[in-house]
């Protein structure tokens, strides 16, 4: 499935030369695997310098076209198949940088596709001028549960969580499918996902709970079943979305139920206001 999704963050990016941006690389994947482990999602990402090579030329071609676009334009002299392919198999952001953070951090379609258990492998490139590929769906792999196990983000334990998100990408945001459209101020978009089940691609959130010092938190579930935004998630994944922000500096217990039984709770801290 194409990662046909546009990153709308708005941080400014840090300029840095092309042999920089490649040496900012292995920072980059440090970053990702902390946020990953931080959330007790597998954390063993590494880098593929042929997908790099191939984001590098879809970076380029966006930096001398000005295009900020999962597409190339084939008539272009910027044009290449090789980094055409990576744009359409990656997650891109413009004007953000992981120098300043996770980019895709209001981004909650492009940021389950990074956190994705399945995810081993990936290309990267950033430039000077703000633009910044990574490649999900080539690096997922399935492999490697002998039984269904969830994960989440925030994980179990997980302190410092987003108590807001208002958020925004393109082409649309996982509150659009459930009357909670772009610009709606949600709590975390919280991302659960189910590995070592029969069926991934069709897995099905039967009932979601959030509860807090004082009592049931509304909630909306999107996930691979759910119509037009299904197909961009990862296998087996889905959300869970607050309808209104949560409580600062509080604990809340949340417990998902799938199809075929498989359920999963734990518990995560918000941040402090």
């Amino acid at each position: 499935m194409r990662t046909l999704l546009l990153s709308l963050a708005a941080a400014a990016a840090l300029a840095h030369s092309a042999s920089a941006a490649a040496a900012g690389h292995p920072a980059i994947l440090a970053a990702l695997n902390a946020e990953r482990a931080a959330n007790g999602i597998p954390a063993h990402v590494r880098e593929n310098p042929a997908w790099s090579a191939r984001c590098a030329e879809h970076v380029a071609y966006m930096a001398a076209t000005g295009r900020f676009s999962h597409s190339e334009n084939p008539t272009s002299p910027e044009y290449a198949a090789s980094g055409s392919w990576a744009g359409e198999h990656s997650v891109l952001a413009e004007g953000a940088s992981w120098h300043d953070g996770d980019p895709f951090a209001s981004s909650p379609i492009h940021l389950i596709q990074l956190m994705s258990p399945e995810l081993r492998q990936v290309g990267i490139d950033d430039d000077a001028s703000g633009y910044l590929c990574m490649t999900t769906w080539p690096g997922y792999d399935a492999s490697g549960w002998n039984k269904a196990t969830v994960y989440s983000d925030p994980g179990d334990g997980a302190v410092g969580v987003p108590y807001a998100e208002t958020a925004n990408e393109l082409r649309f945001v996982p509150g659009d499918f459930v009357g909670l459209p772009r610009g709606t101020t949600t709590g975390f978009n919280i991302m659960v996902f189910a590995e070592g089940t029969a069926d991934p691609w069709h897995l099905h959130i039967v009932s979601a709970t959030l509860t807090g010092p004082d009592g049931p938190v509304a909630v909306r579930t999107v996930d691979r079943t759910t119509p037009t935004v299904g197909p961009y998630l990862p296998p087996g994944s889905g959300f869970v979305i607050p309808v209104a922000p949560l409580r600062p500096d509080t604990t809340y217990r949340a417990l998902v139920r799938f199809a075929g039984g498989l359920r999963h709770s734990w518990q995560f801290t918000t941040a402090e206001a």
